[in-house]
Parts: structure tokens; sequence; C-alpha cells
């Protein structure tokens, strides 16, 4: 006998505690499954069809045999759907009736292709099937209430609060049989009490990084990771609010800390298994680039028009009208991606990486025990910060009149030698603030000028398109954008003095005896 987790013979009608379920578990699991907002609909109607659809002569036996062919079967559940929902169209009507079909099993998921429904389809269906199935599962008699879905380290939870109905877990079990063929995460059901007990708790926030010289490397970069995962946490909810744009600054700001972290310290680590916590980093730190950009893009054309006249400040609403726009889009797309089942599963990976001292660690000494190797911070923090230094005194005799493309190169090795003094502060002398302020100085200096470059670019696009756009009107229709040029040509003088005072400000704070000299000083101490 076949065992989908499909319902048995004679089904009763579905129950309005099923029916809760299902619905809150469609909500639940949409960043699992993805479907649309019309899929909940047509499960609602499914959940709300008139039963018993057919004469008992010619309901299916196990296994799947109709007393009807399953096309005319099918055709009659059909019939009676387009009675049922009269609003929906021909594909509407076709799935609501394969949900319906394949909950009272006139029909078996592989029916559905010789009945010509598509892949997407087919997916749709038999997705709205399974988690009527996992409602069934949850139990019918009621006082069930679902209260959350999540990660866990064989798939997924359902969080169920079920004081009066306590879970059956073999038909649960089976109920979720048919969720898991169709390639969804393996799931099990748990009461508060026992997710609370298994569920790994995440970071808090800490005043320190708390590094200490005797610390292993991999100890030392799991510390560093755990305390901007925690901060990346942290602005988590003011992000998702959207009501203070430094929230998504400083949520951003550490997700390319760990990223820094991660080649700082991956000498430490397997490779591979960093691999998908990058991955996971990089999604999150795109999607909140996107809006954060913007907001620079914005916030320095709104300073801008602060210091004009306060008759001249009109002029860039169309340029700032369009930012808006592509913010207010680039926000949606933000809010997907933290709301998706992908982001949600690197915070519990990553969560347990963090938490797990062992894990993907390398062997730091391969080598027989009579032959030592460095593997504390204390030896080797002083490679990694000179190796960072090397690499961006290479820039030295390649900086005269050097393109906006390696300055900004230089400005990302400013950044990785920057967060690398910084993850090490705490072992290092007192004079390793002032090598972070120096570095930030220029850190910045380098982002002002990174930001001209690219705020001018867009406003020149924006200005062609927008001049292409008014050789279709009439003459005396056509507005001529003089504001947005003035500011083009402000943010141009920007670039060009950012980028003849660089020289001065990369001899002032990095290329000298002094800067070296109190980063000798701040590394001593090891």
């Amino acid at each position: 006998m076949e065992q989908t987790g499909l319902p048995a013979q004679n089904q009763a009608p579905i129950s309005a505690s099923t029916s809760d379920l299902a619905l809150t578990l469609f909500d639940h699991t949409q960043p699992i499954h993805t479907l649309a907002p019309q899929a909940r609909l047509i499960l609602e109607q499914a959940l709300h069809f008139p039963l018993p659809l057919l004469p008992q002569t010619e309901r299916c036996s196990l296994p799947p045999r109709c007393s009807l062919p399953p096309k005319k079967s099918f055709r009659a559940v059909l019939k009676l759907a387009a009675k049922a929902a009269a609003e929906a169209d021909a594909g509407q009507l076709r799935l609501l009736a394969a949900v319906v079909a394949l909950w009272q099993r006139r029909i078996t998921p592989k029916m559905l292709k010789p009945l010509k429904f598509s892949a997407s389809q087919r997916h749709t269906a038999l997705t709205l099937t399974a988690l009527l199935c996992l409602a069934d599962g949850l139990g019918s008699s009621g006082g069930v209430v679902v209260q959350q879905v999540e990660p866990s380290d064989r798939g997924m939870w359902i969080v169920i609060d079920a004081p009066d109905a306590p879970l059956d877990p073999e038909k649960f079990r089976r109920c979720a049989r048919l969720w898991q063929k169709l390639g969804y995460p393996q799931v099990e059901a748990l009461q508060p009490p026992a997710a609370a007990e298994r569920r790994l708790p995440v970071p808090s926030p800490a005043q320190q990084i708390g590094l200490q010289p005797q610390d292993s490397l991999a100890e030392a970069g799991r510390k560093v990771m755990r305390y901007h995962f925690a901060q990346m946490l942290r602005h988590e909810a003011g992000t998702r609010q959207g009501d203070d744009i430094e929230a998504l600054h400083d949520m951003r700001v550490a997700t390319r800390r760990m990223r820094a972290a991660f080649e700082v310290f991956a000498g430490a680590f397997d490779p591979l298994a960093l691999k998908p916590h990058l991955k996971g980093l990089r999604a999150a730190g795109r999607a909140l680039g996107s809006v954060r950009d913007l907001d620079v893009f914005m916030e320095k054309a709104q300073h801008y028009l602060d210091r004009l006249p306060e008759d001249q400040r009109g002029g860039l609403e169309p340029l700032l009208a369009q930012w808006k726009g592509q913010r207010d889009e680039a926000r949606l797309h933000m809010l997907e991606h933290l709301n998706s089942w992908a982001y949600a599963c690197f915070k519990f990976s990553f969560n347990q990486f963090l938490q797990s001292p062992d894990q993907a660690v390398l062997v730091q000494n391969p080598s027989p025990p009579d032959q030592p190797a460095p593997e504390l911070v204390s030896q080797l923090a002083p490679v990694l910060i000179y190796n960072r230094l090397a690499a961006a005194r290479a820039y030295a005799p390649w900086l005269a009149d050097a393109p906006l493309e390696r300055l900004h190169a230089l400005r990302i090795e400013f950044k990785k030698l920057r967060y690398t003094v910084e993850y090490f502060s705490e072992v290092l002398g007192k004079r390793s603030l002032e090598i972070i302020n120096d570095l930030k100085l220029l850190q910045d200096h380098l982002g002002d000028l990174n930001d001209t470059q690219v705020a001018s670019q867009i406003i020149e696009e924006f200005m062609q398109d927008w001049d292409t756009r008014q050789q279709s009107l009439p003459l005396q229709s056509r507005q001529p954008l003089v504001a947005v040029a003035q500011y083009l040509s402000t943010r141009q003088a920007e670039q060009q003095q950012l980028r003849a005072t660089f020289q001065a400000v990369w001899k002032e704070h990095f290329h000298n005896h002094a800067f070296r000299r109190k980063l000798a000083q701040a590394i001593s101490v090891l």
C-alpha cells in the first residue's frame, strides 16, 4: 500500500479546527513554500468545500482504485468546484478541484500529470494538500495553536500550544510524509517547553568581545563573530521597522565586520564549512546595502539643500522622488529577504557554528608534538595585523594620479586593516585606539570619494533619461533640471577636492614613521 500521508478512505468533513490550523500553517510556512496569496484563497475554498462530494459507491479505495476512472472522477469534482466557486477562473477551479480530490483520495499525486497539470500547478496543489495533512496531524479535536515555525538542526519545528489536545506522534509522522516527499524540510511538532529546551539561545549584545591573548585563533574568531552577530540581531527589529536609518546602518556594518572576520580568521577553520555562512552574510549584506546606499544619497542631498538659502531649495524634487521610489522598492526586497526561510536558516546554522567550539576547526599544528607551531592570539595577531599593513602600504608607489578604482581598492584594504586591529584591540596596547582613529579617517575620506563618484554617475544617468523623456513633450511643457545640474557640479567639485587632498591625508595619518611606531607599540604588549 502506498504511504503518501494523504487521509484514508471515508475521510470526515474538514473540521473547523483543522481549517484554522491549515490557514495558520500556510502563513507560518510561507517563507518555505513561497506560494502566492492566490494559493491561500484556493486552500480556504477547499476547506469550505461541500462534503460529501460523490456517492459512497464512487469513493476511492486503498490502494487508490475508483469505480470511476481517475479523469472522470476528477471531472465530477471539478463540476462541483465550479458551483462552489463560481467567480474563480478556470485555472483556479482546476487547482481547487485537485486539492479536494487529493484530500478525498479520489486521485493520487501521480495522476496530476496525466490530468495535464503543469509542474508549477502540481507543486501548488500538492503543497496545499500537504498543509492540510499537517493540520490534520496536529489534531482536529480543537485547542491546538501554532505559535511559530522555525529552523531546527534536522529541518524545521512547528511549535504548538496544545494543553488539552495531546499530539499523536505516530499520526503526525504519517501526516508529514507528503510535506517531506515534496522536498520541504523534515518537520517535527514540539510543545513550547520541549522547543525551549532544545533551542540554542542567541548571543546577547556585550560591551566587549572578550578576547584573551591565550585564546586559540579559532576561539578568537568565534568570539569576534559572535559579538558582531549579536549586534546584527540587536538592530534587526529597528531595520525592519524602518523609522531610524541608523539601525539599518549598524546592522549592515555588523554584517561587514563578520565578513571581514571570516577572512582574518580563515586559517583556523575549514573553508568548506565556512562557505554557507559566508554566503548567508553576503546575501544579507546585499539586501541591506541596496537600501543603505540610497539612504546615503538622499541624506547628502538633503544636507546640500539645508546649506542653501531657503528660496533656492527647490528643484531636486524629481531626483529625490526617483531615489525615494527606488529606496521603497529596495526596502521591500530587503524585508522579503529578512522574512525568507533562507535568512532564518542562516541565522540558525550560524548561531550553531558560533556556539560549537570544535565545529569546523582545522588542526592548527599537524606536525608531531615535538615540533611546535603558532596557534594562539598572542602569537598570530602580530602577523595578521602586519600582513594587512603590508597590503595597504603596497599602494604607495601607485597613488600619483591613481584612478578612482584603485583608490576604492585601497579603501577596502584600509577597512580590512582597521577591522583587524579592532578585533584584537582588547589585547593590544592603548595606542591601538589611535591607530583605529587614523584608519577610520582614511577610510572615511576614501568612502566619501567613492560616494561622490557613484552619486555623480547616478545623477548623470538620471539627467540623460530625463532629457530623453522631455524630447517627447511640447516645448512649452519641458522642465530643465537646472537645480539637479548644479547639484551634480557640487558633487563633482567635492570629488576633485577629495582627490586633491588625499595625498596629504595619506602622509599625515598613515604613510609615516609615527604611525608605524604607534602600531609597533600597540603590538609590543603581546
